[in-house]
């Protein structure tokens, strides 16, 4: 191998500076004359070893080769294509720790079986060693939610009805922006906070005053959520109302109105 080393910025010398050439074990035979007619340009001083030794650390971090914590392991998983997005936790398995990873896959609800096999090879690389691994799809909660809303007289109660629908449902709210359970915008662990679905029903035409009756999970006990004003989720978990009523399981929204027309 073999390299050549320049004088940094010092070597950007003006026209007609060089005038000798010194040569290593060869003859200089067939040189009449050196010159530079033109001022040299391109040297680059080395880069000092305090910048070296602030941003070296930053190196391994830009490119990720080995899967420790939780995070580590969900950063990976979702770089595999078909994963929208993954989320991990590490736990004790009773003879060691476990990495349990939860995908959502991109466009679907239930992640296939050839997607998890898919995520679970390509973590095995980067897998540390005494790690048990185990892929599954996201922990998808659904919930029920009944809100109370009085209604300005001036306005149609359907009106005002199908309006909050939207902004809660799993598509685009009235003003074009995704709606409260539209996928794209709860991730994973994210809460569901009373005061955000009392701003998100009262911002809309026609909604005087809104408020949260019942906020639980669908099956699951009455934990005090309400009384709280945040109902919190695990980490591989994800909220799901989608209000079908031809899904009921995948959770339920009720709206009570008054005052209106």
């Amino acid at each position: 191998m073999s390299y050549r080393v320049g004088n940094g910025s010092a070597g950007n010398v003006g026209a007609e500076a060089i005038s000798h050439l010194v040569l290593c074990g060869t003859a200089a035979a067939g040189v009449e004359l050196v010159r530079n007619p033109m001022a040299a340009a391109g040297g680059t001083d080395p880069e000092p070893l305090s910048d070296v030794r602030q941003l070296a650390p930053l190196a391994p971090h830009r490119t990720l080769l080995r899967a420790i914590t939780a995070d580590d392991y969900a950063a990976l998983a979702g770089q595999v294509n078909g994963v929208a997005r993954a989320a991990a936790d590490i736990r004790w398995a009773g003879s060691g720790e476990e990495v349990h990873v939860a995908i959502e896959p991109a466009g679907g609800e239930v992640p296939s079986d050839a997607l998890i096999t898919s995520v679970t090879h390509a973590l095995e690389p980067y897998r540390r060693i005494g790690h048990g691994l185990v892929v599954v799809p996201a922990d998808l909660v659904p919930l029920d939610i009944q809100l109370s809303v009085c209604v300005d007289p001036g306005y149609q109660r359907g009106h005002v009805h199908d309006a909050i629908l939207a902004a809660l449902g799993t598509g685009t709210a009235p003003a074009g922006t995704p709606a409260f359970f539209n996928p794209a915008t709860l991730g994973f662990g994210d809460p569901i906070r009373v005061s955000r679905l009392v701003a998100a029903v009262t911002a809309l035409p026609g909604v005087v005053s809104a408020r949260v009756t019942r906020l639980r999970r669908l099956f699951g006990p009455a934990d005090g959520a309400l009384a709280a004003g945040l109902l919190r989720l695990g980490p591989r978990e994800i909220a799901q109302c989608d209000n079908d009523p031809d899904r009921p399981e995948n959770g339920r929204l009720s709206i009570v109105l008054g005052g209106g027309r």
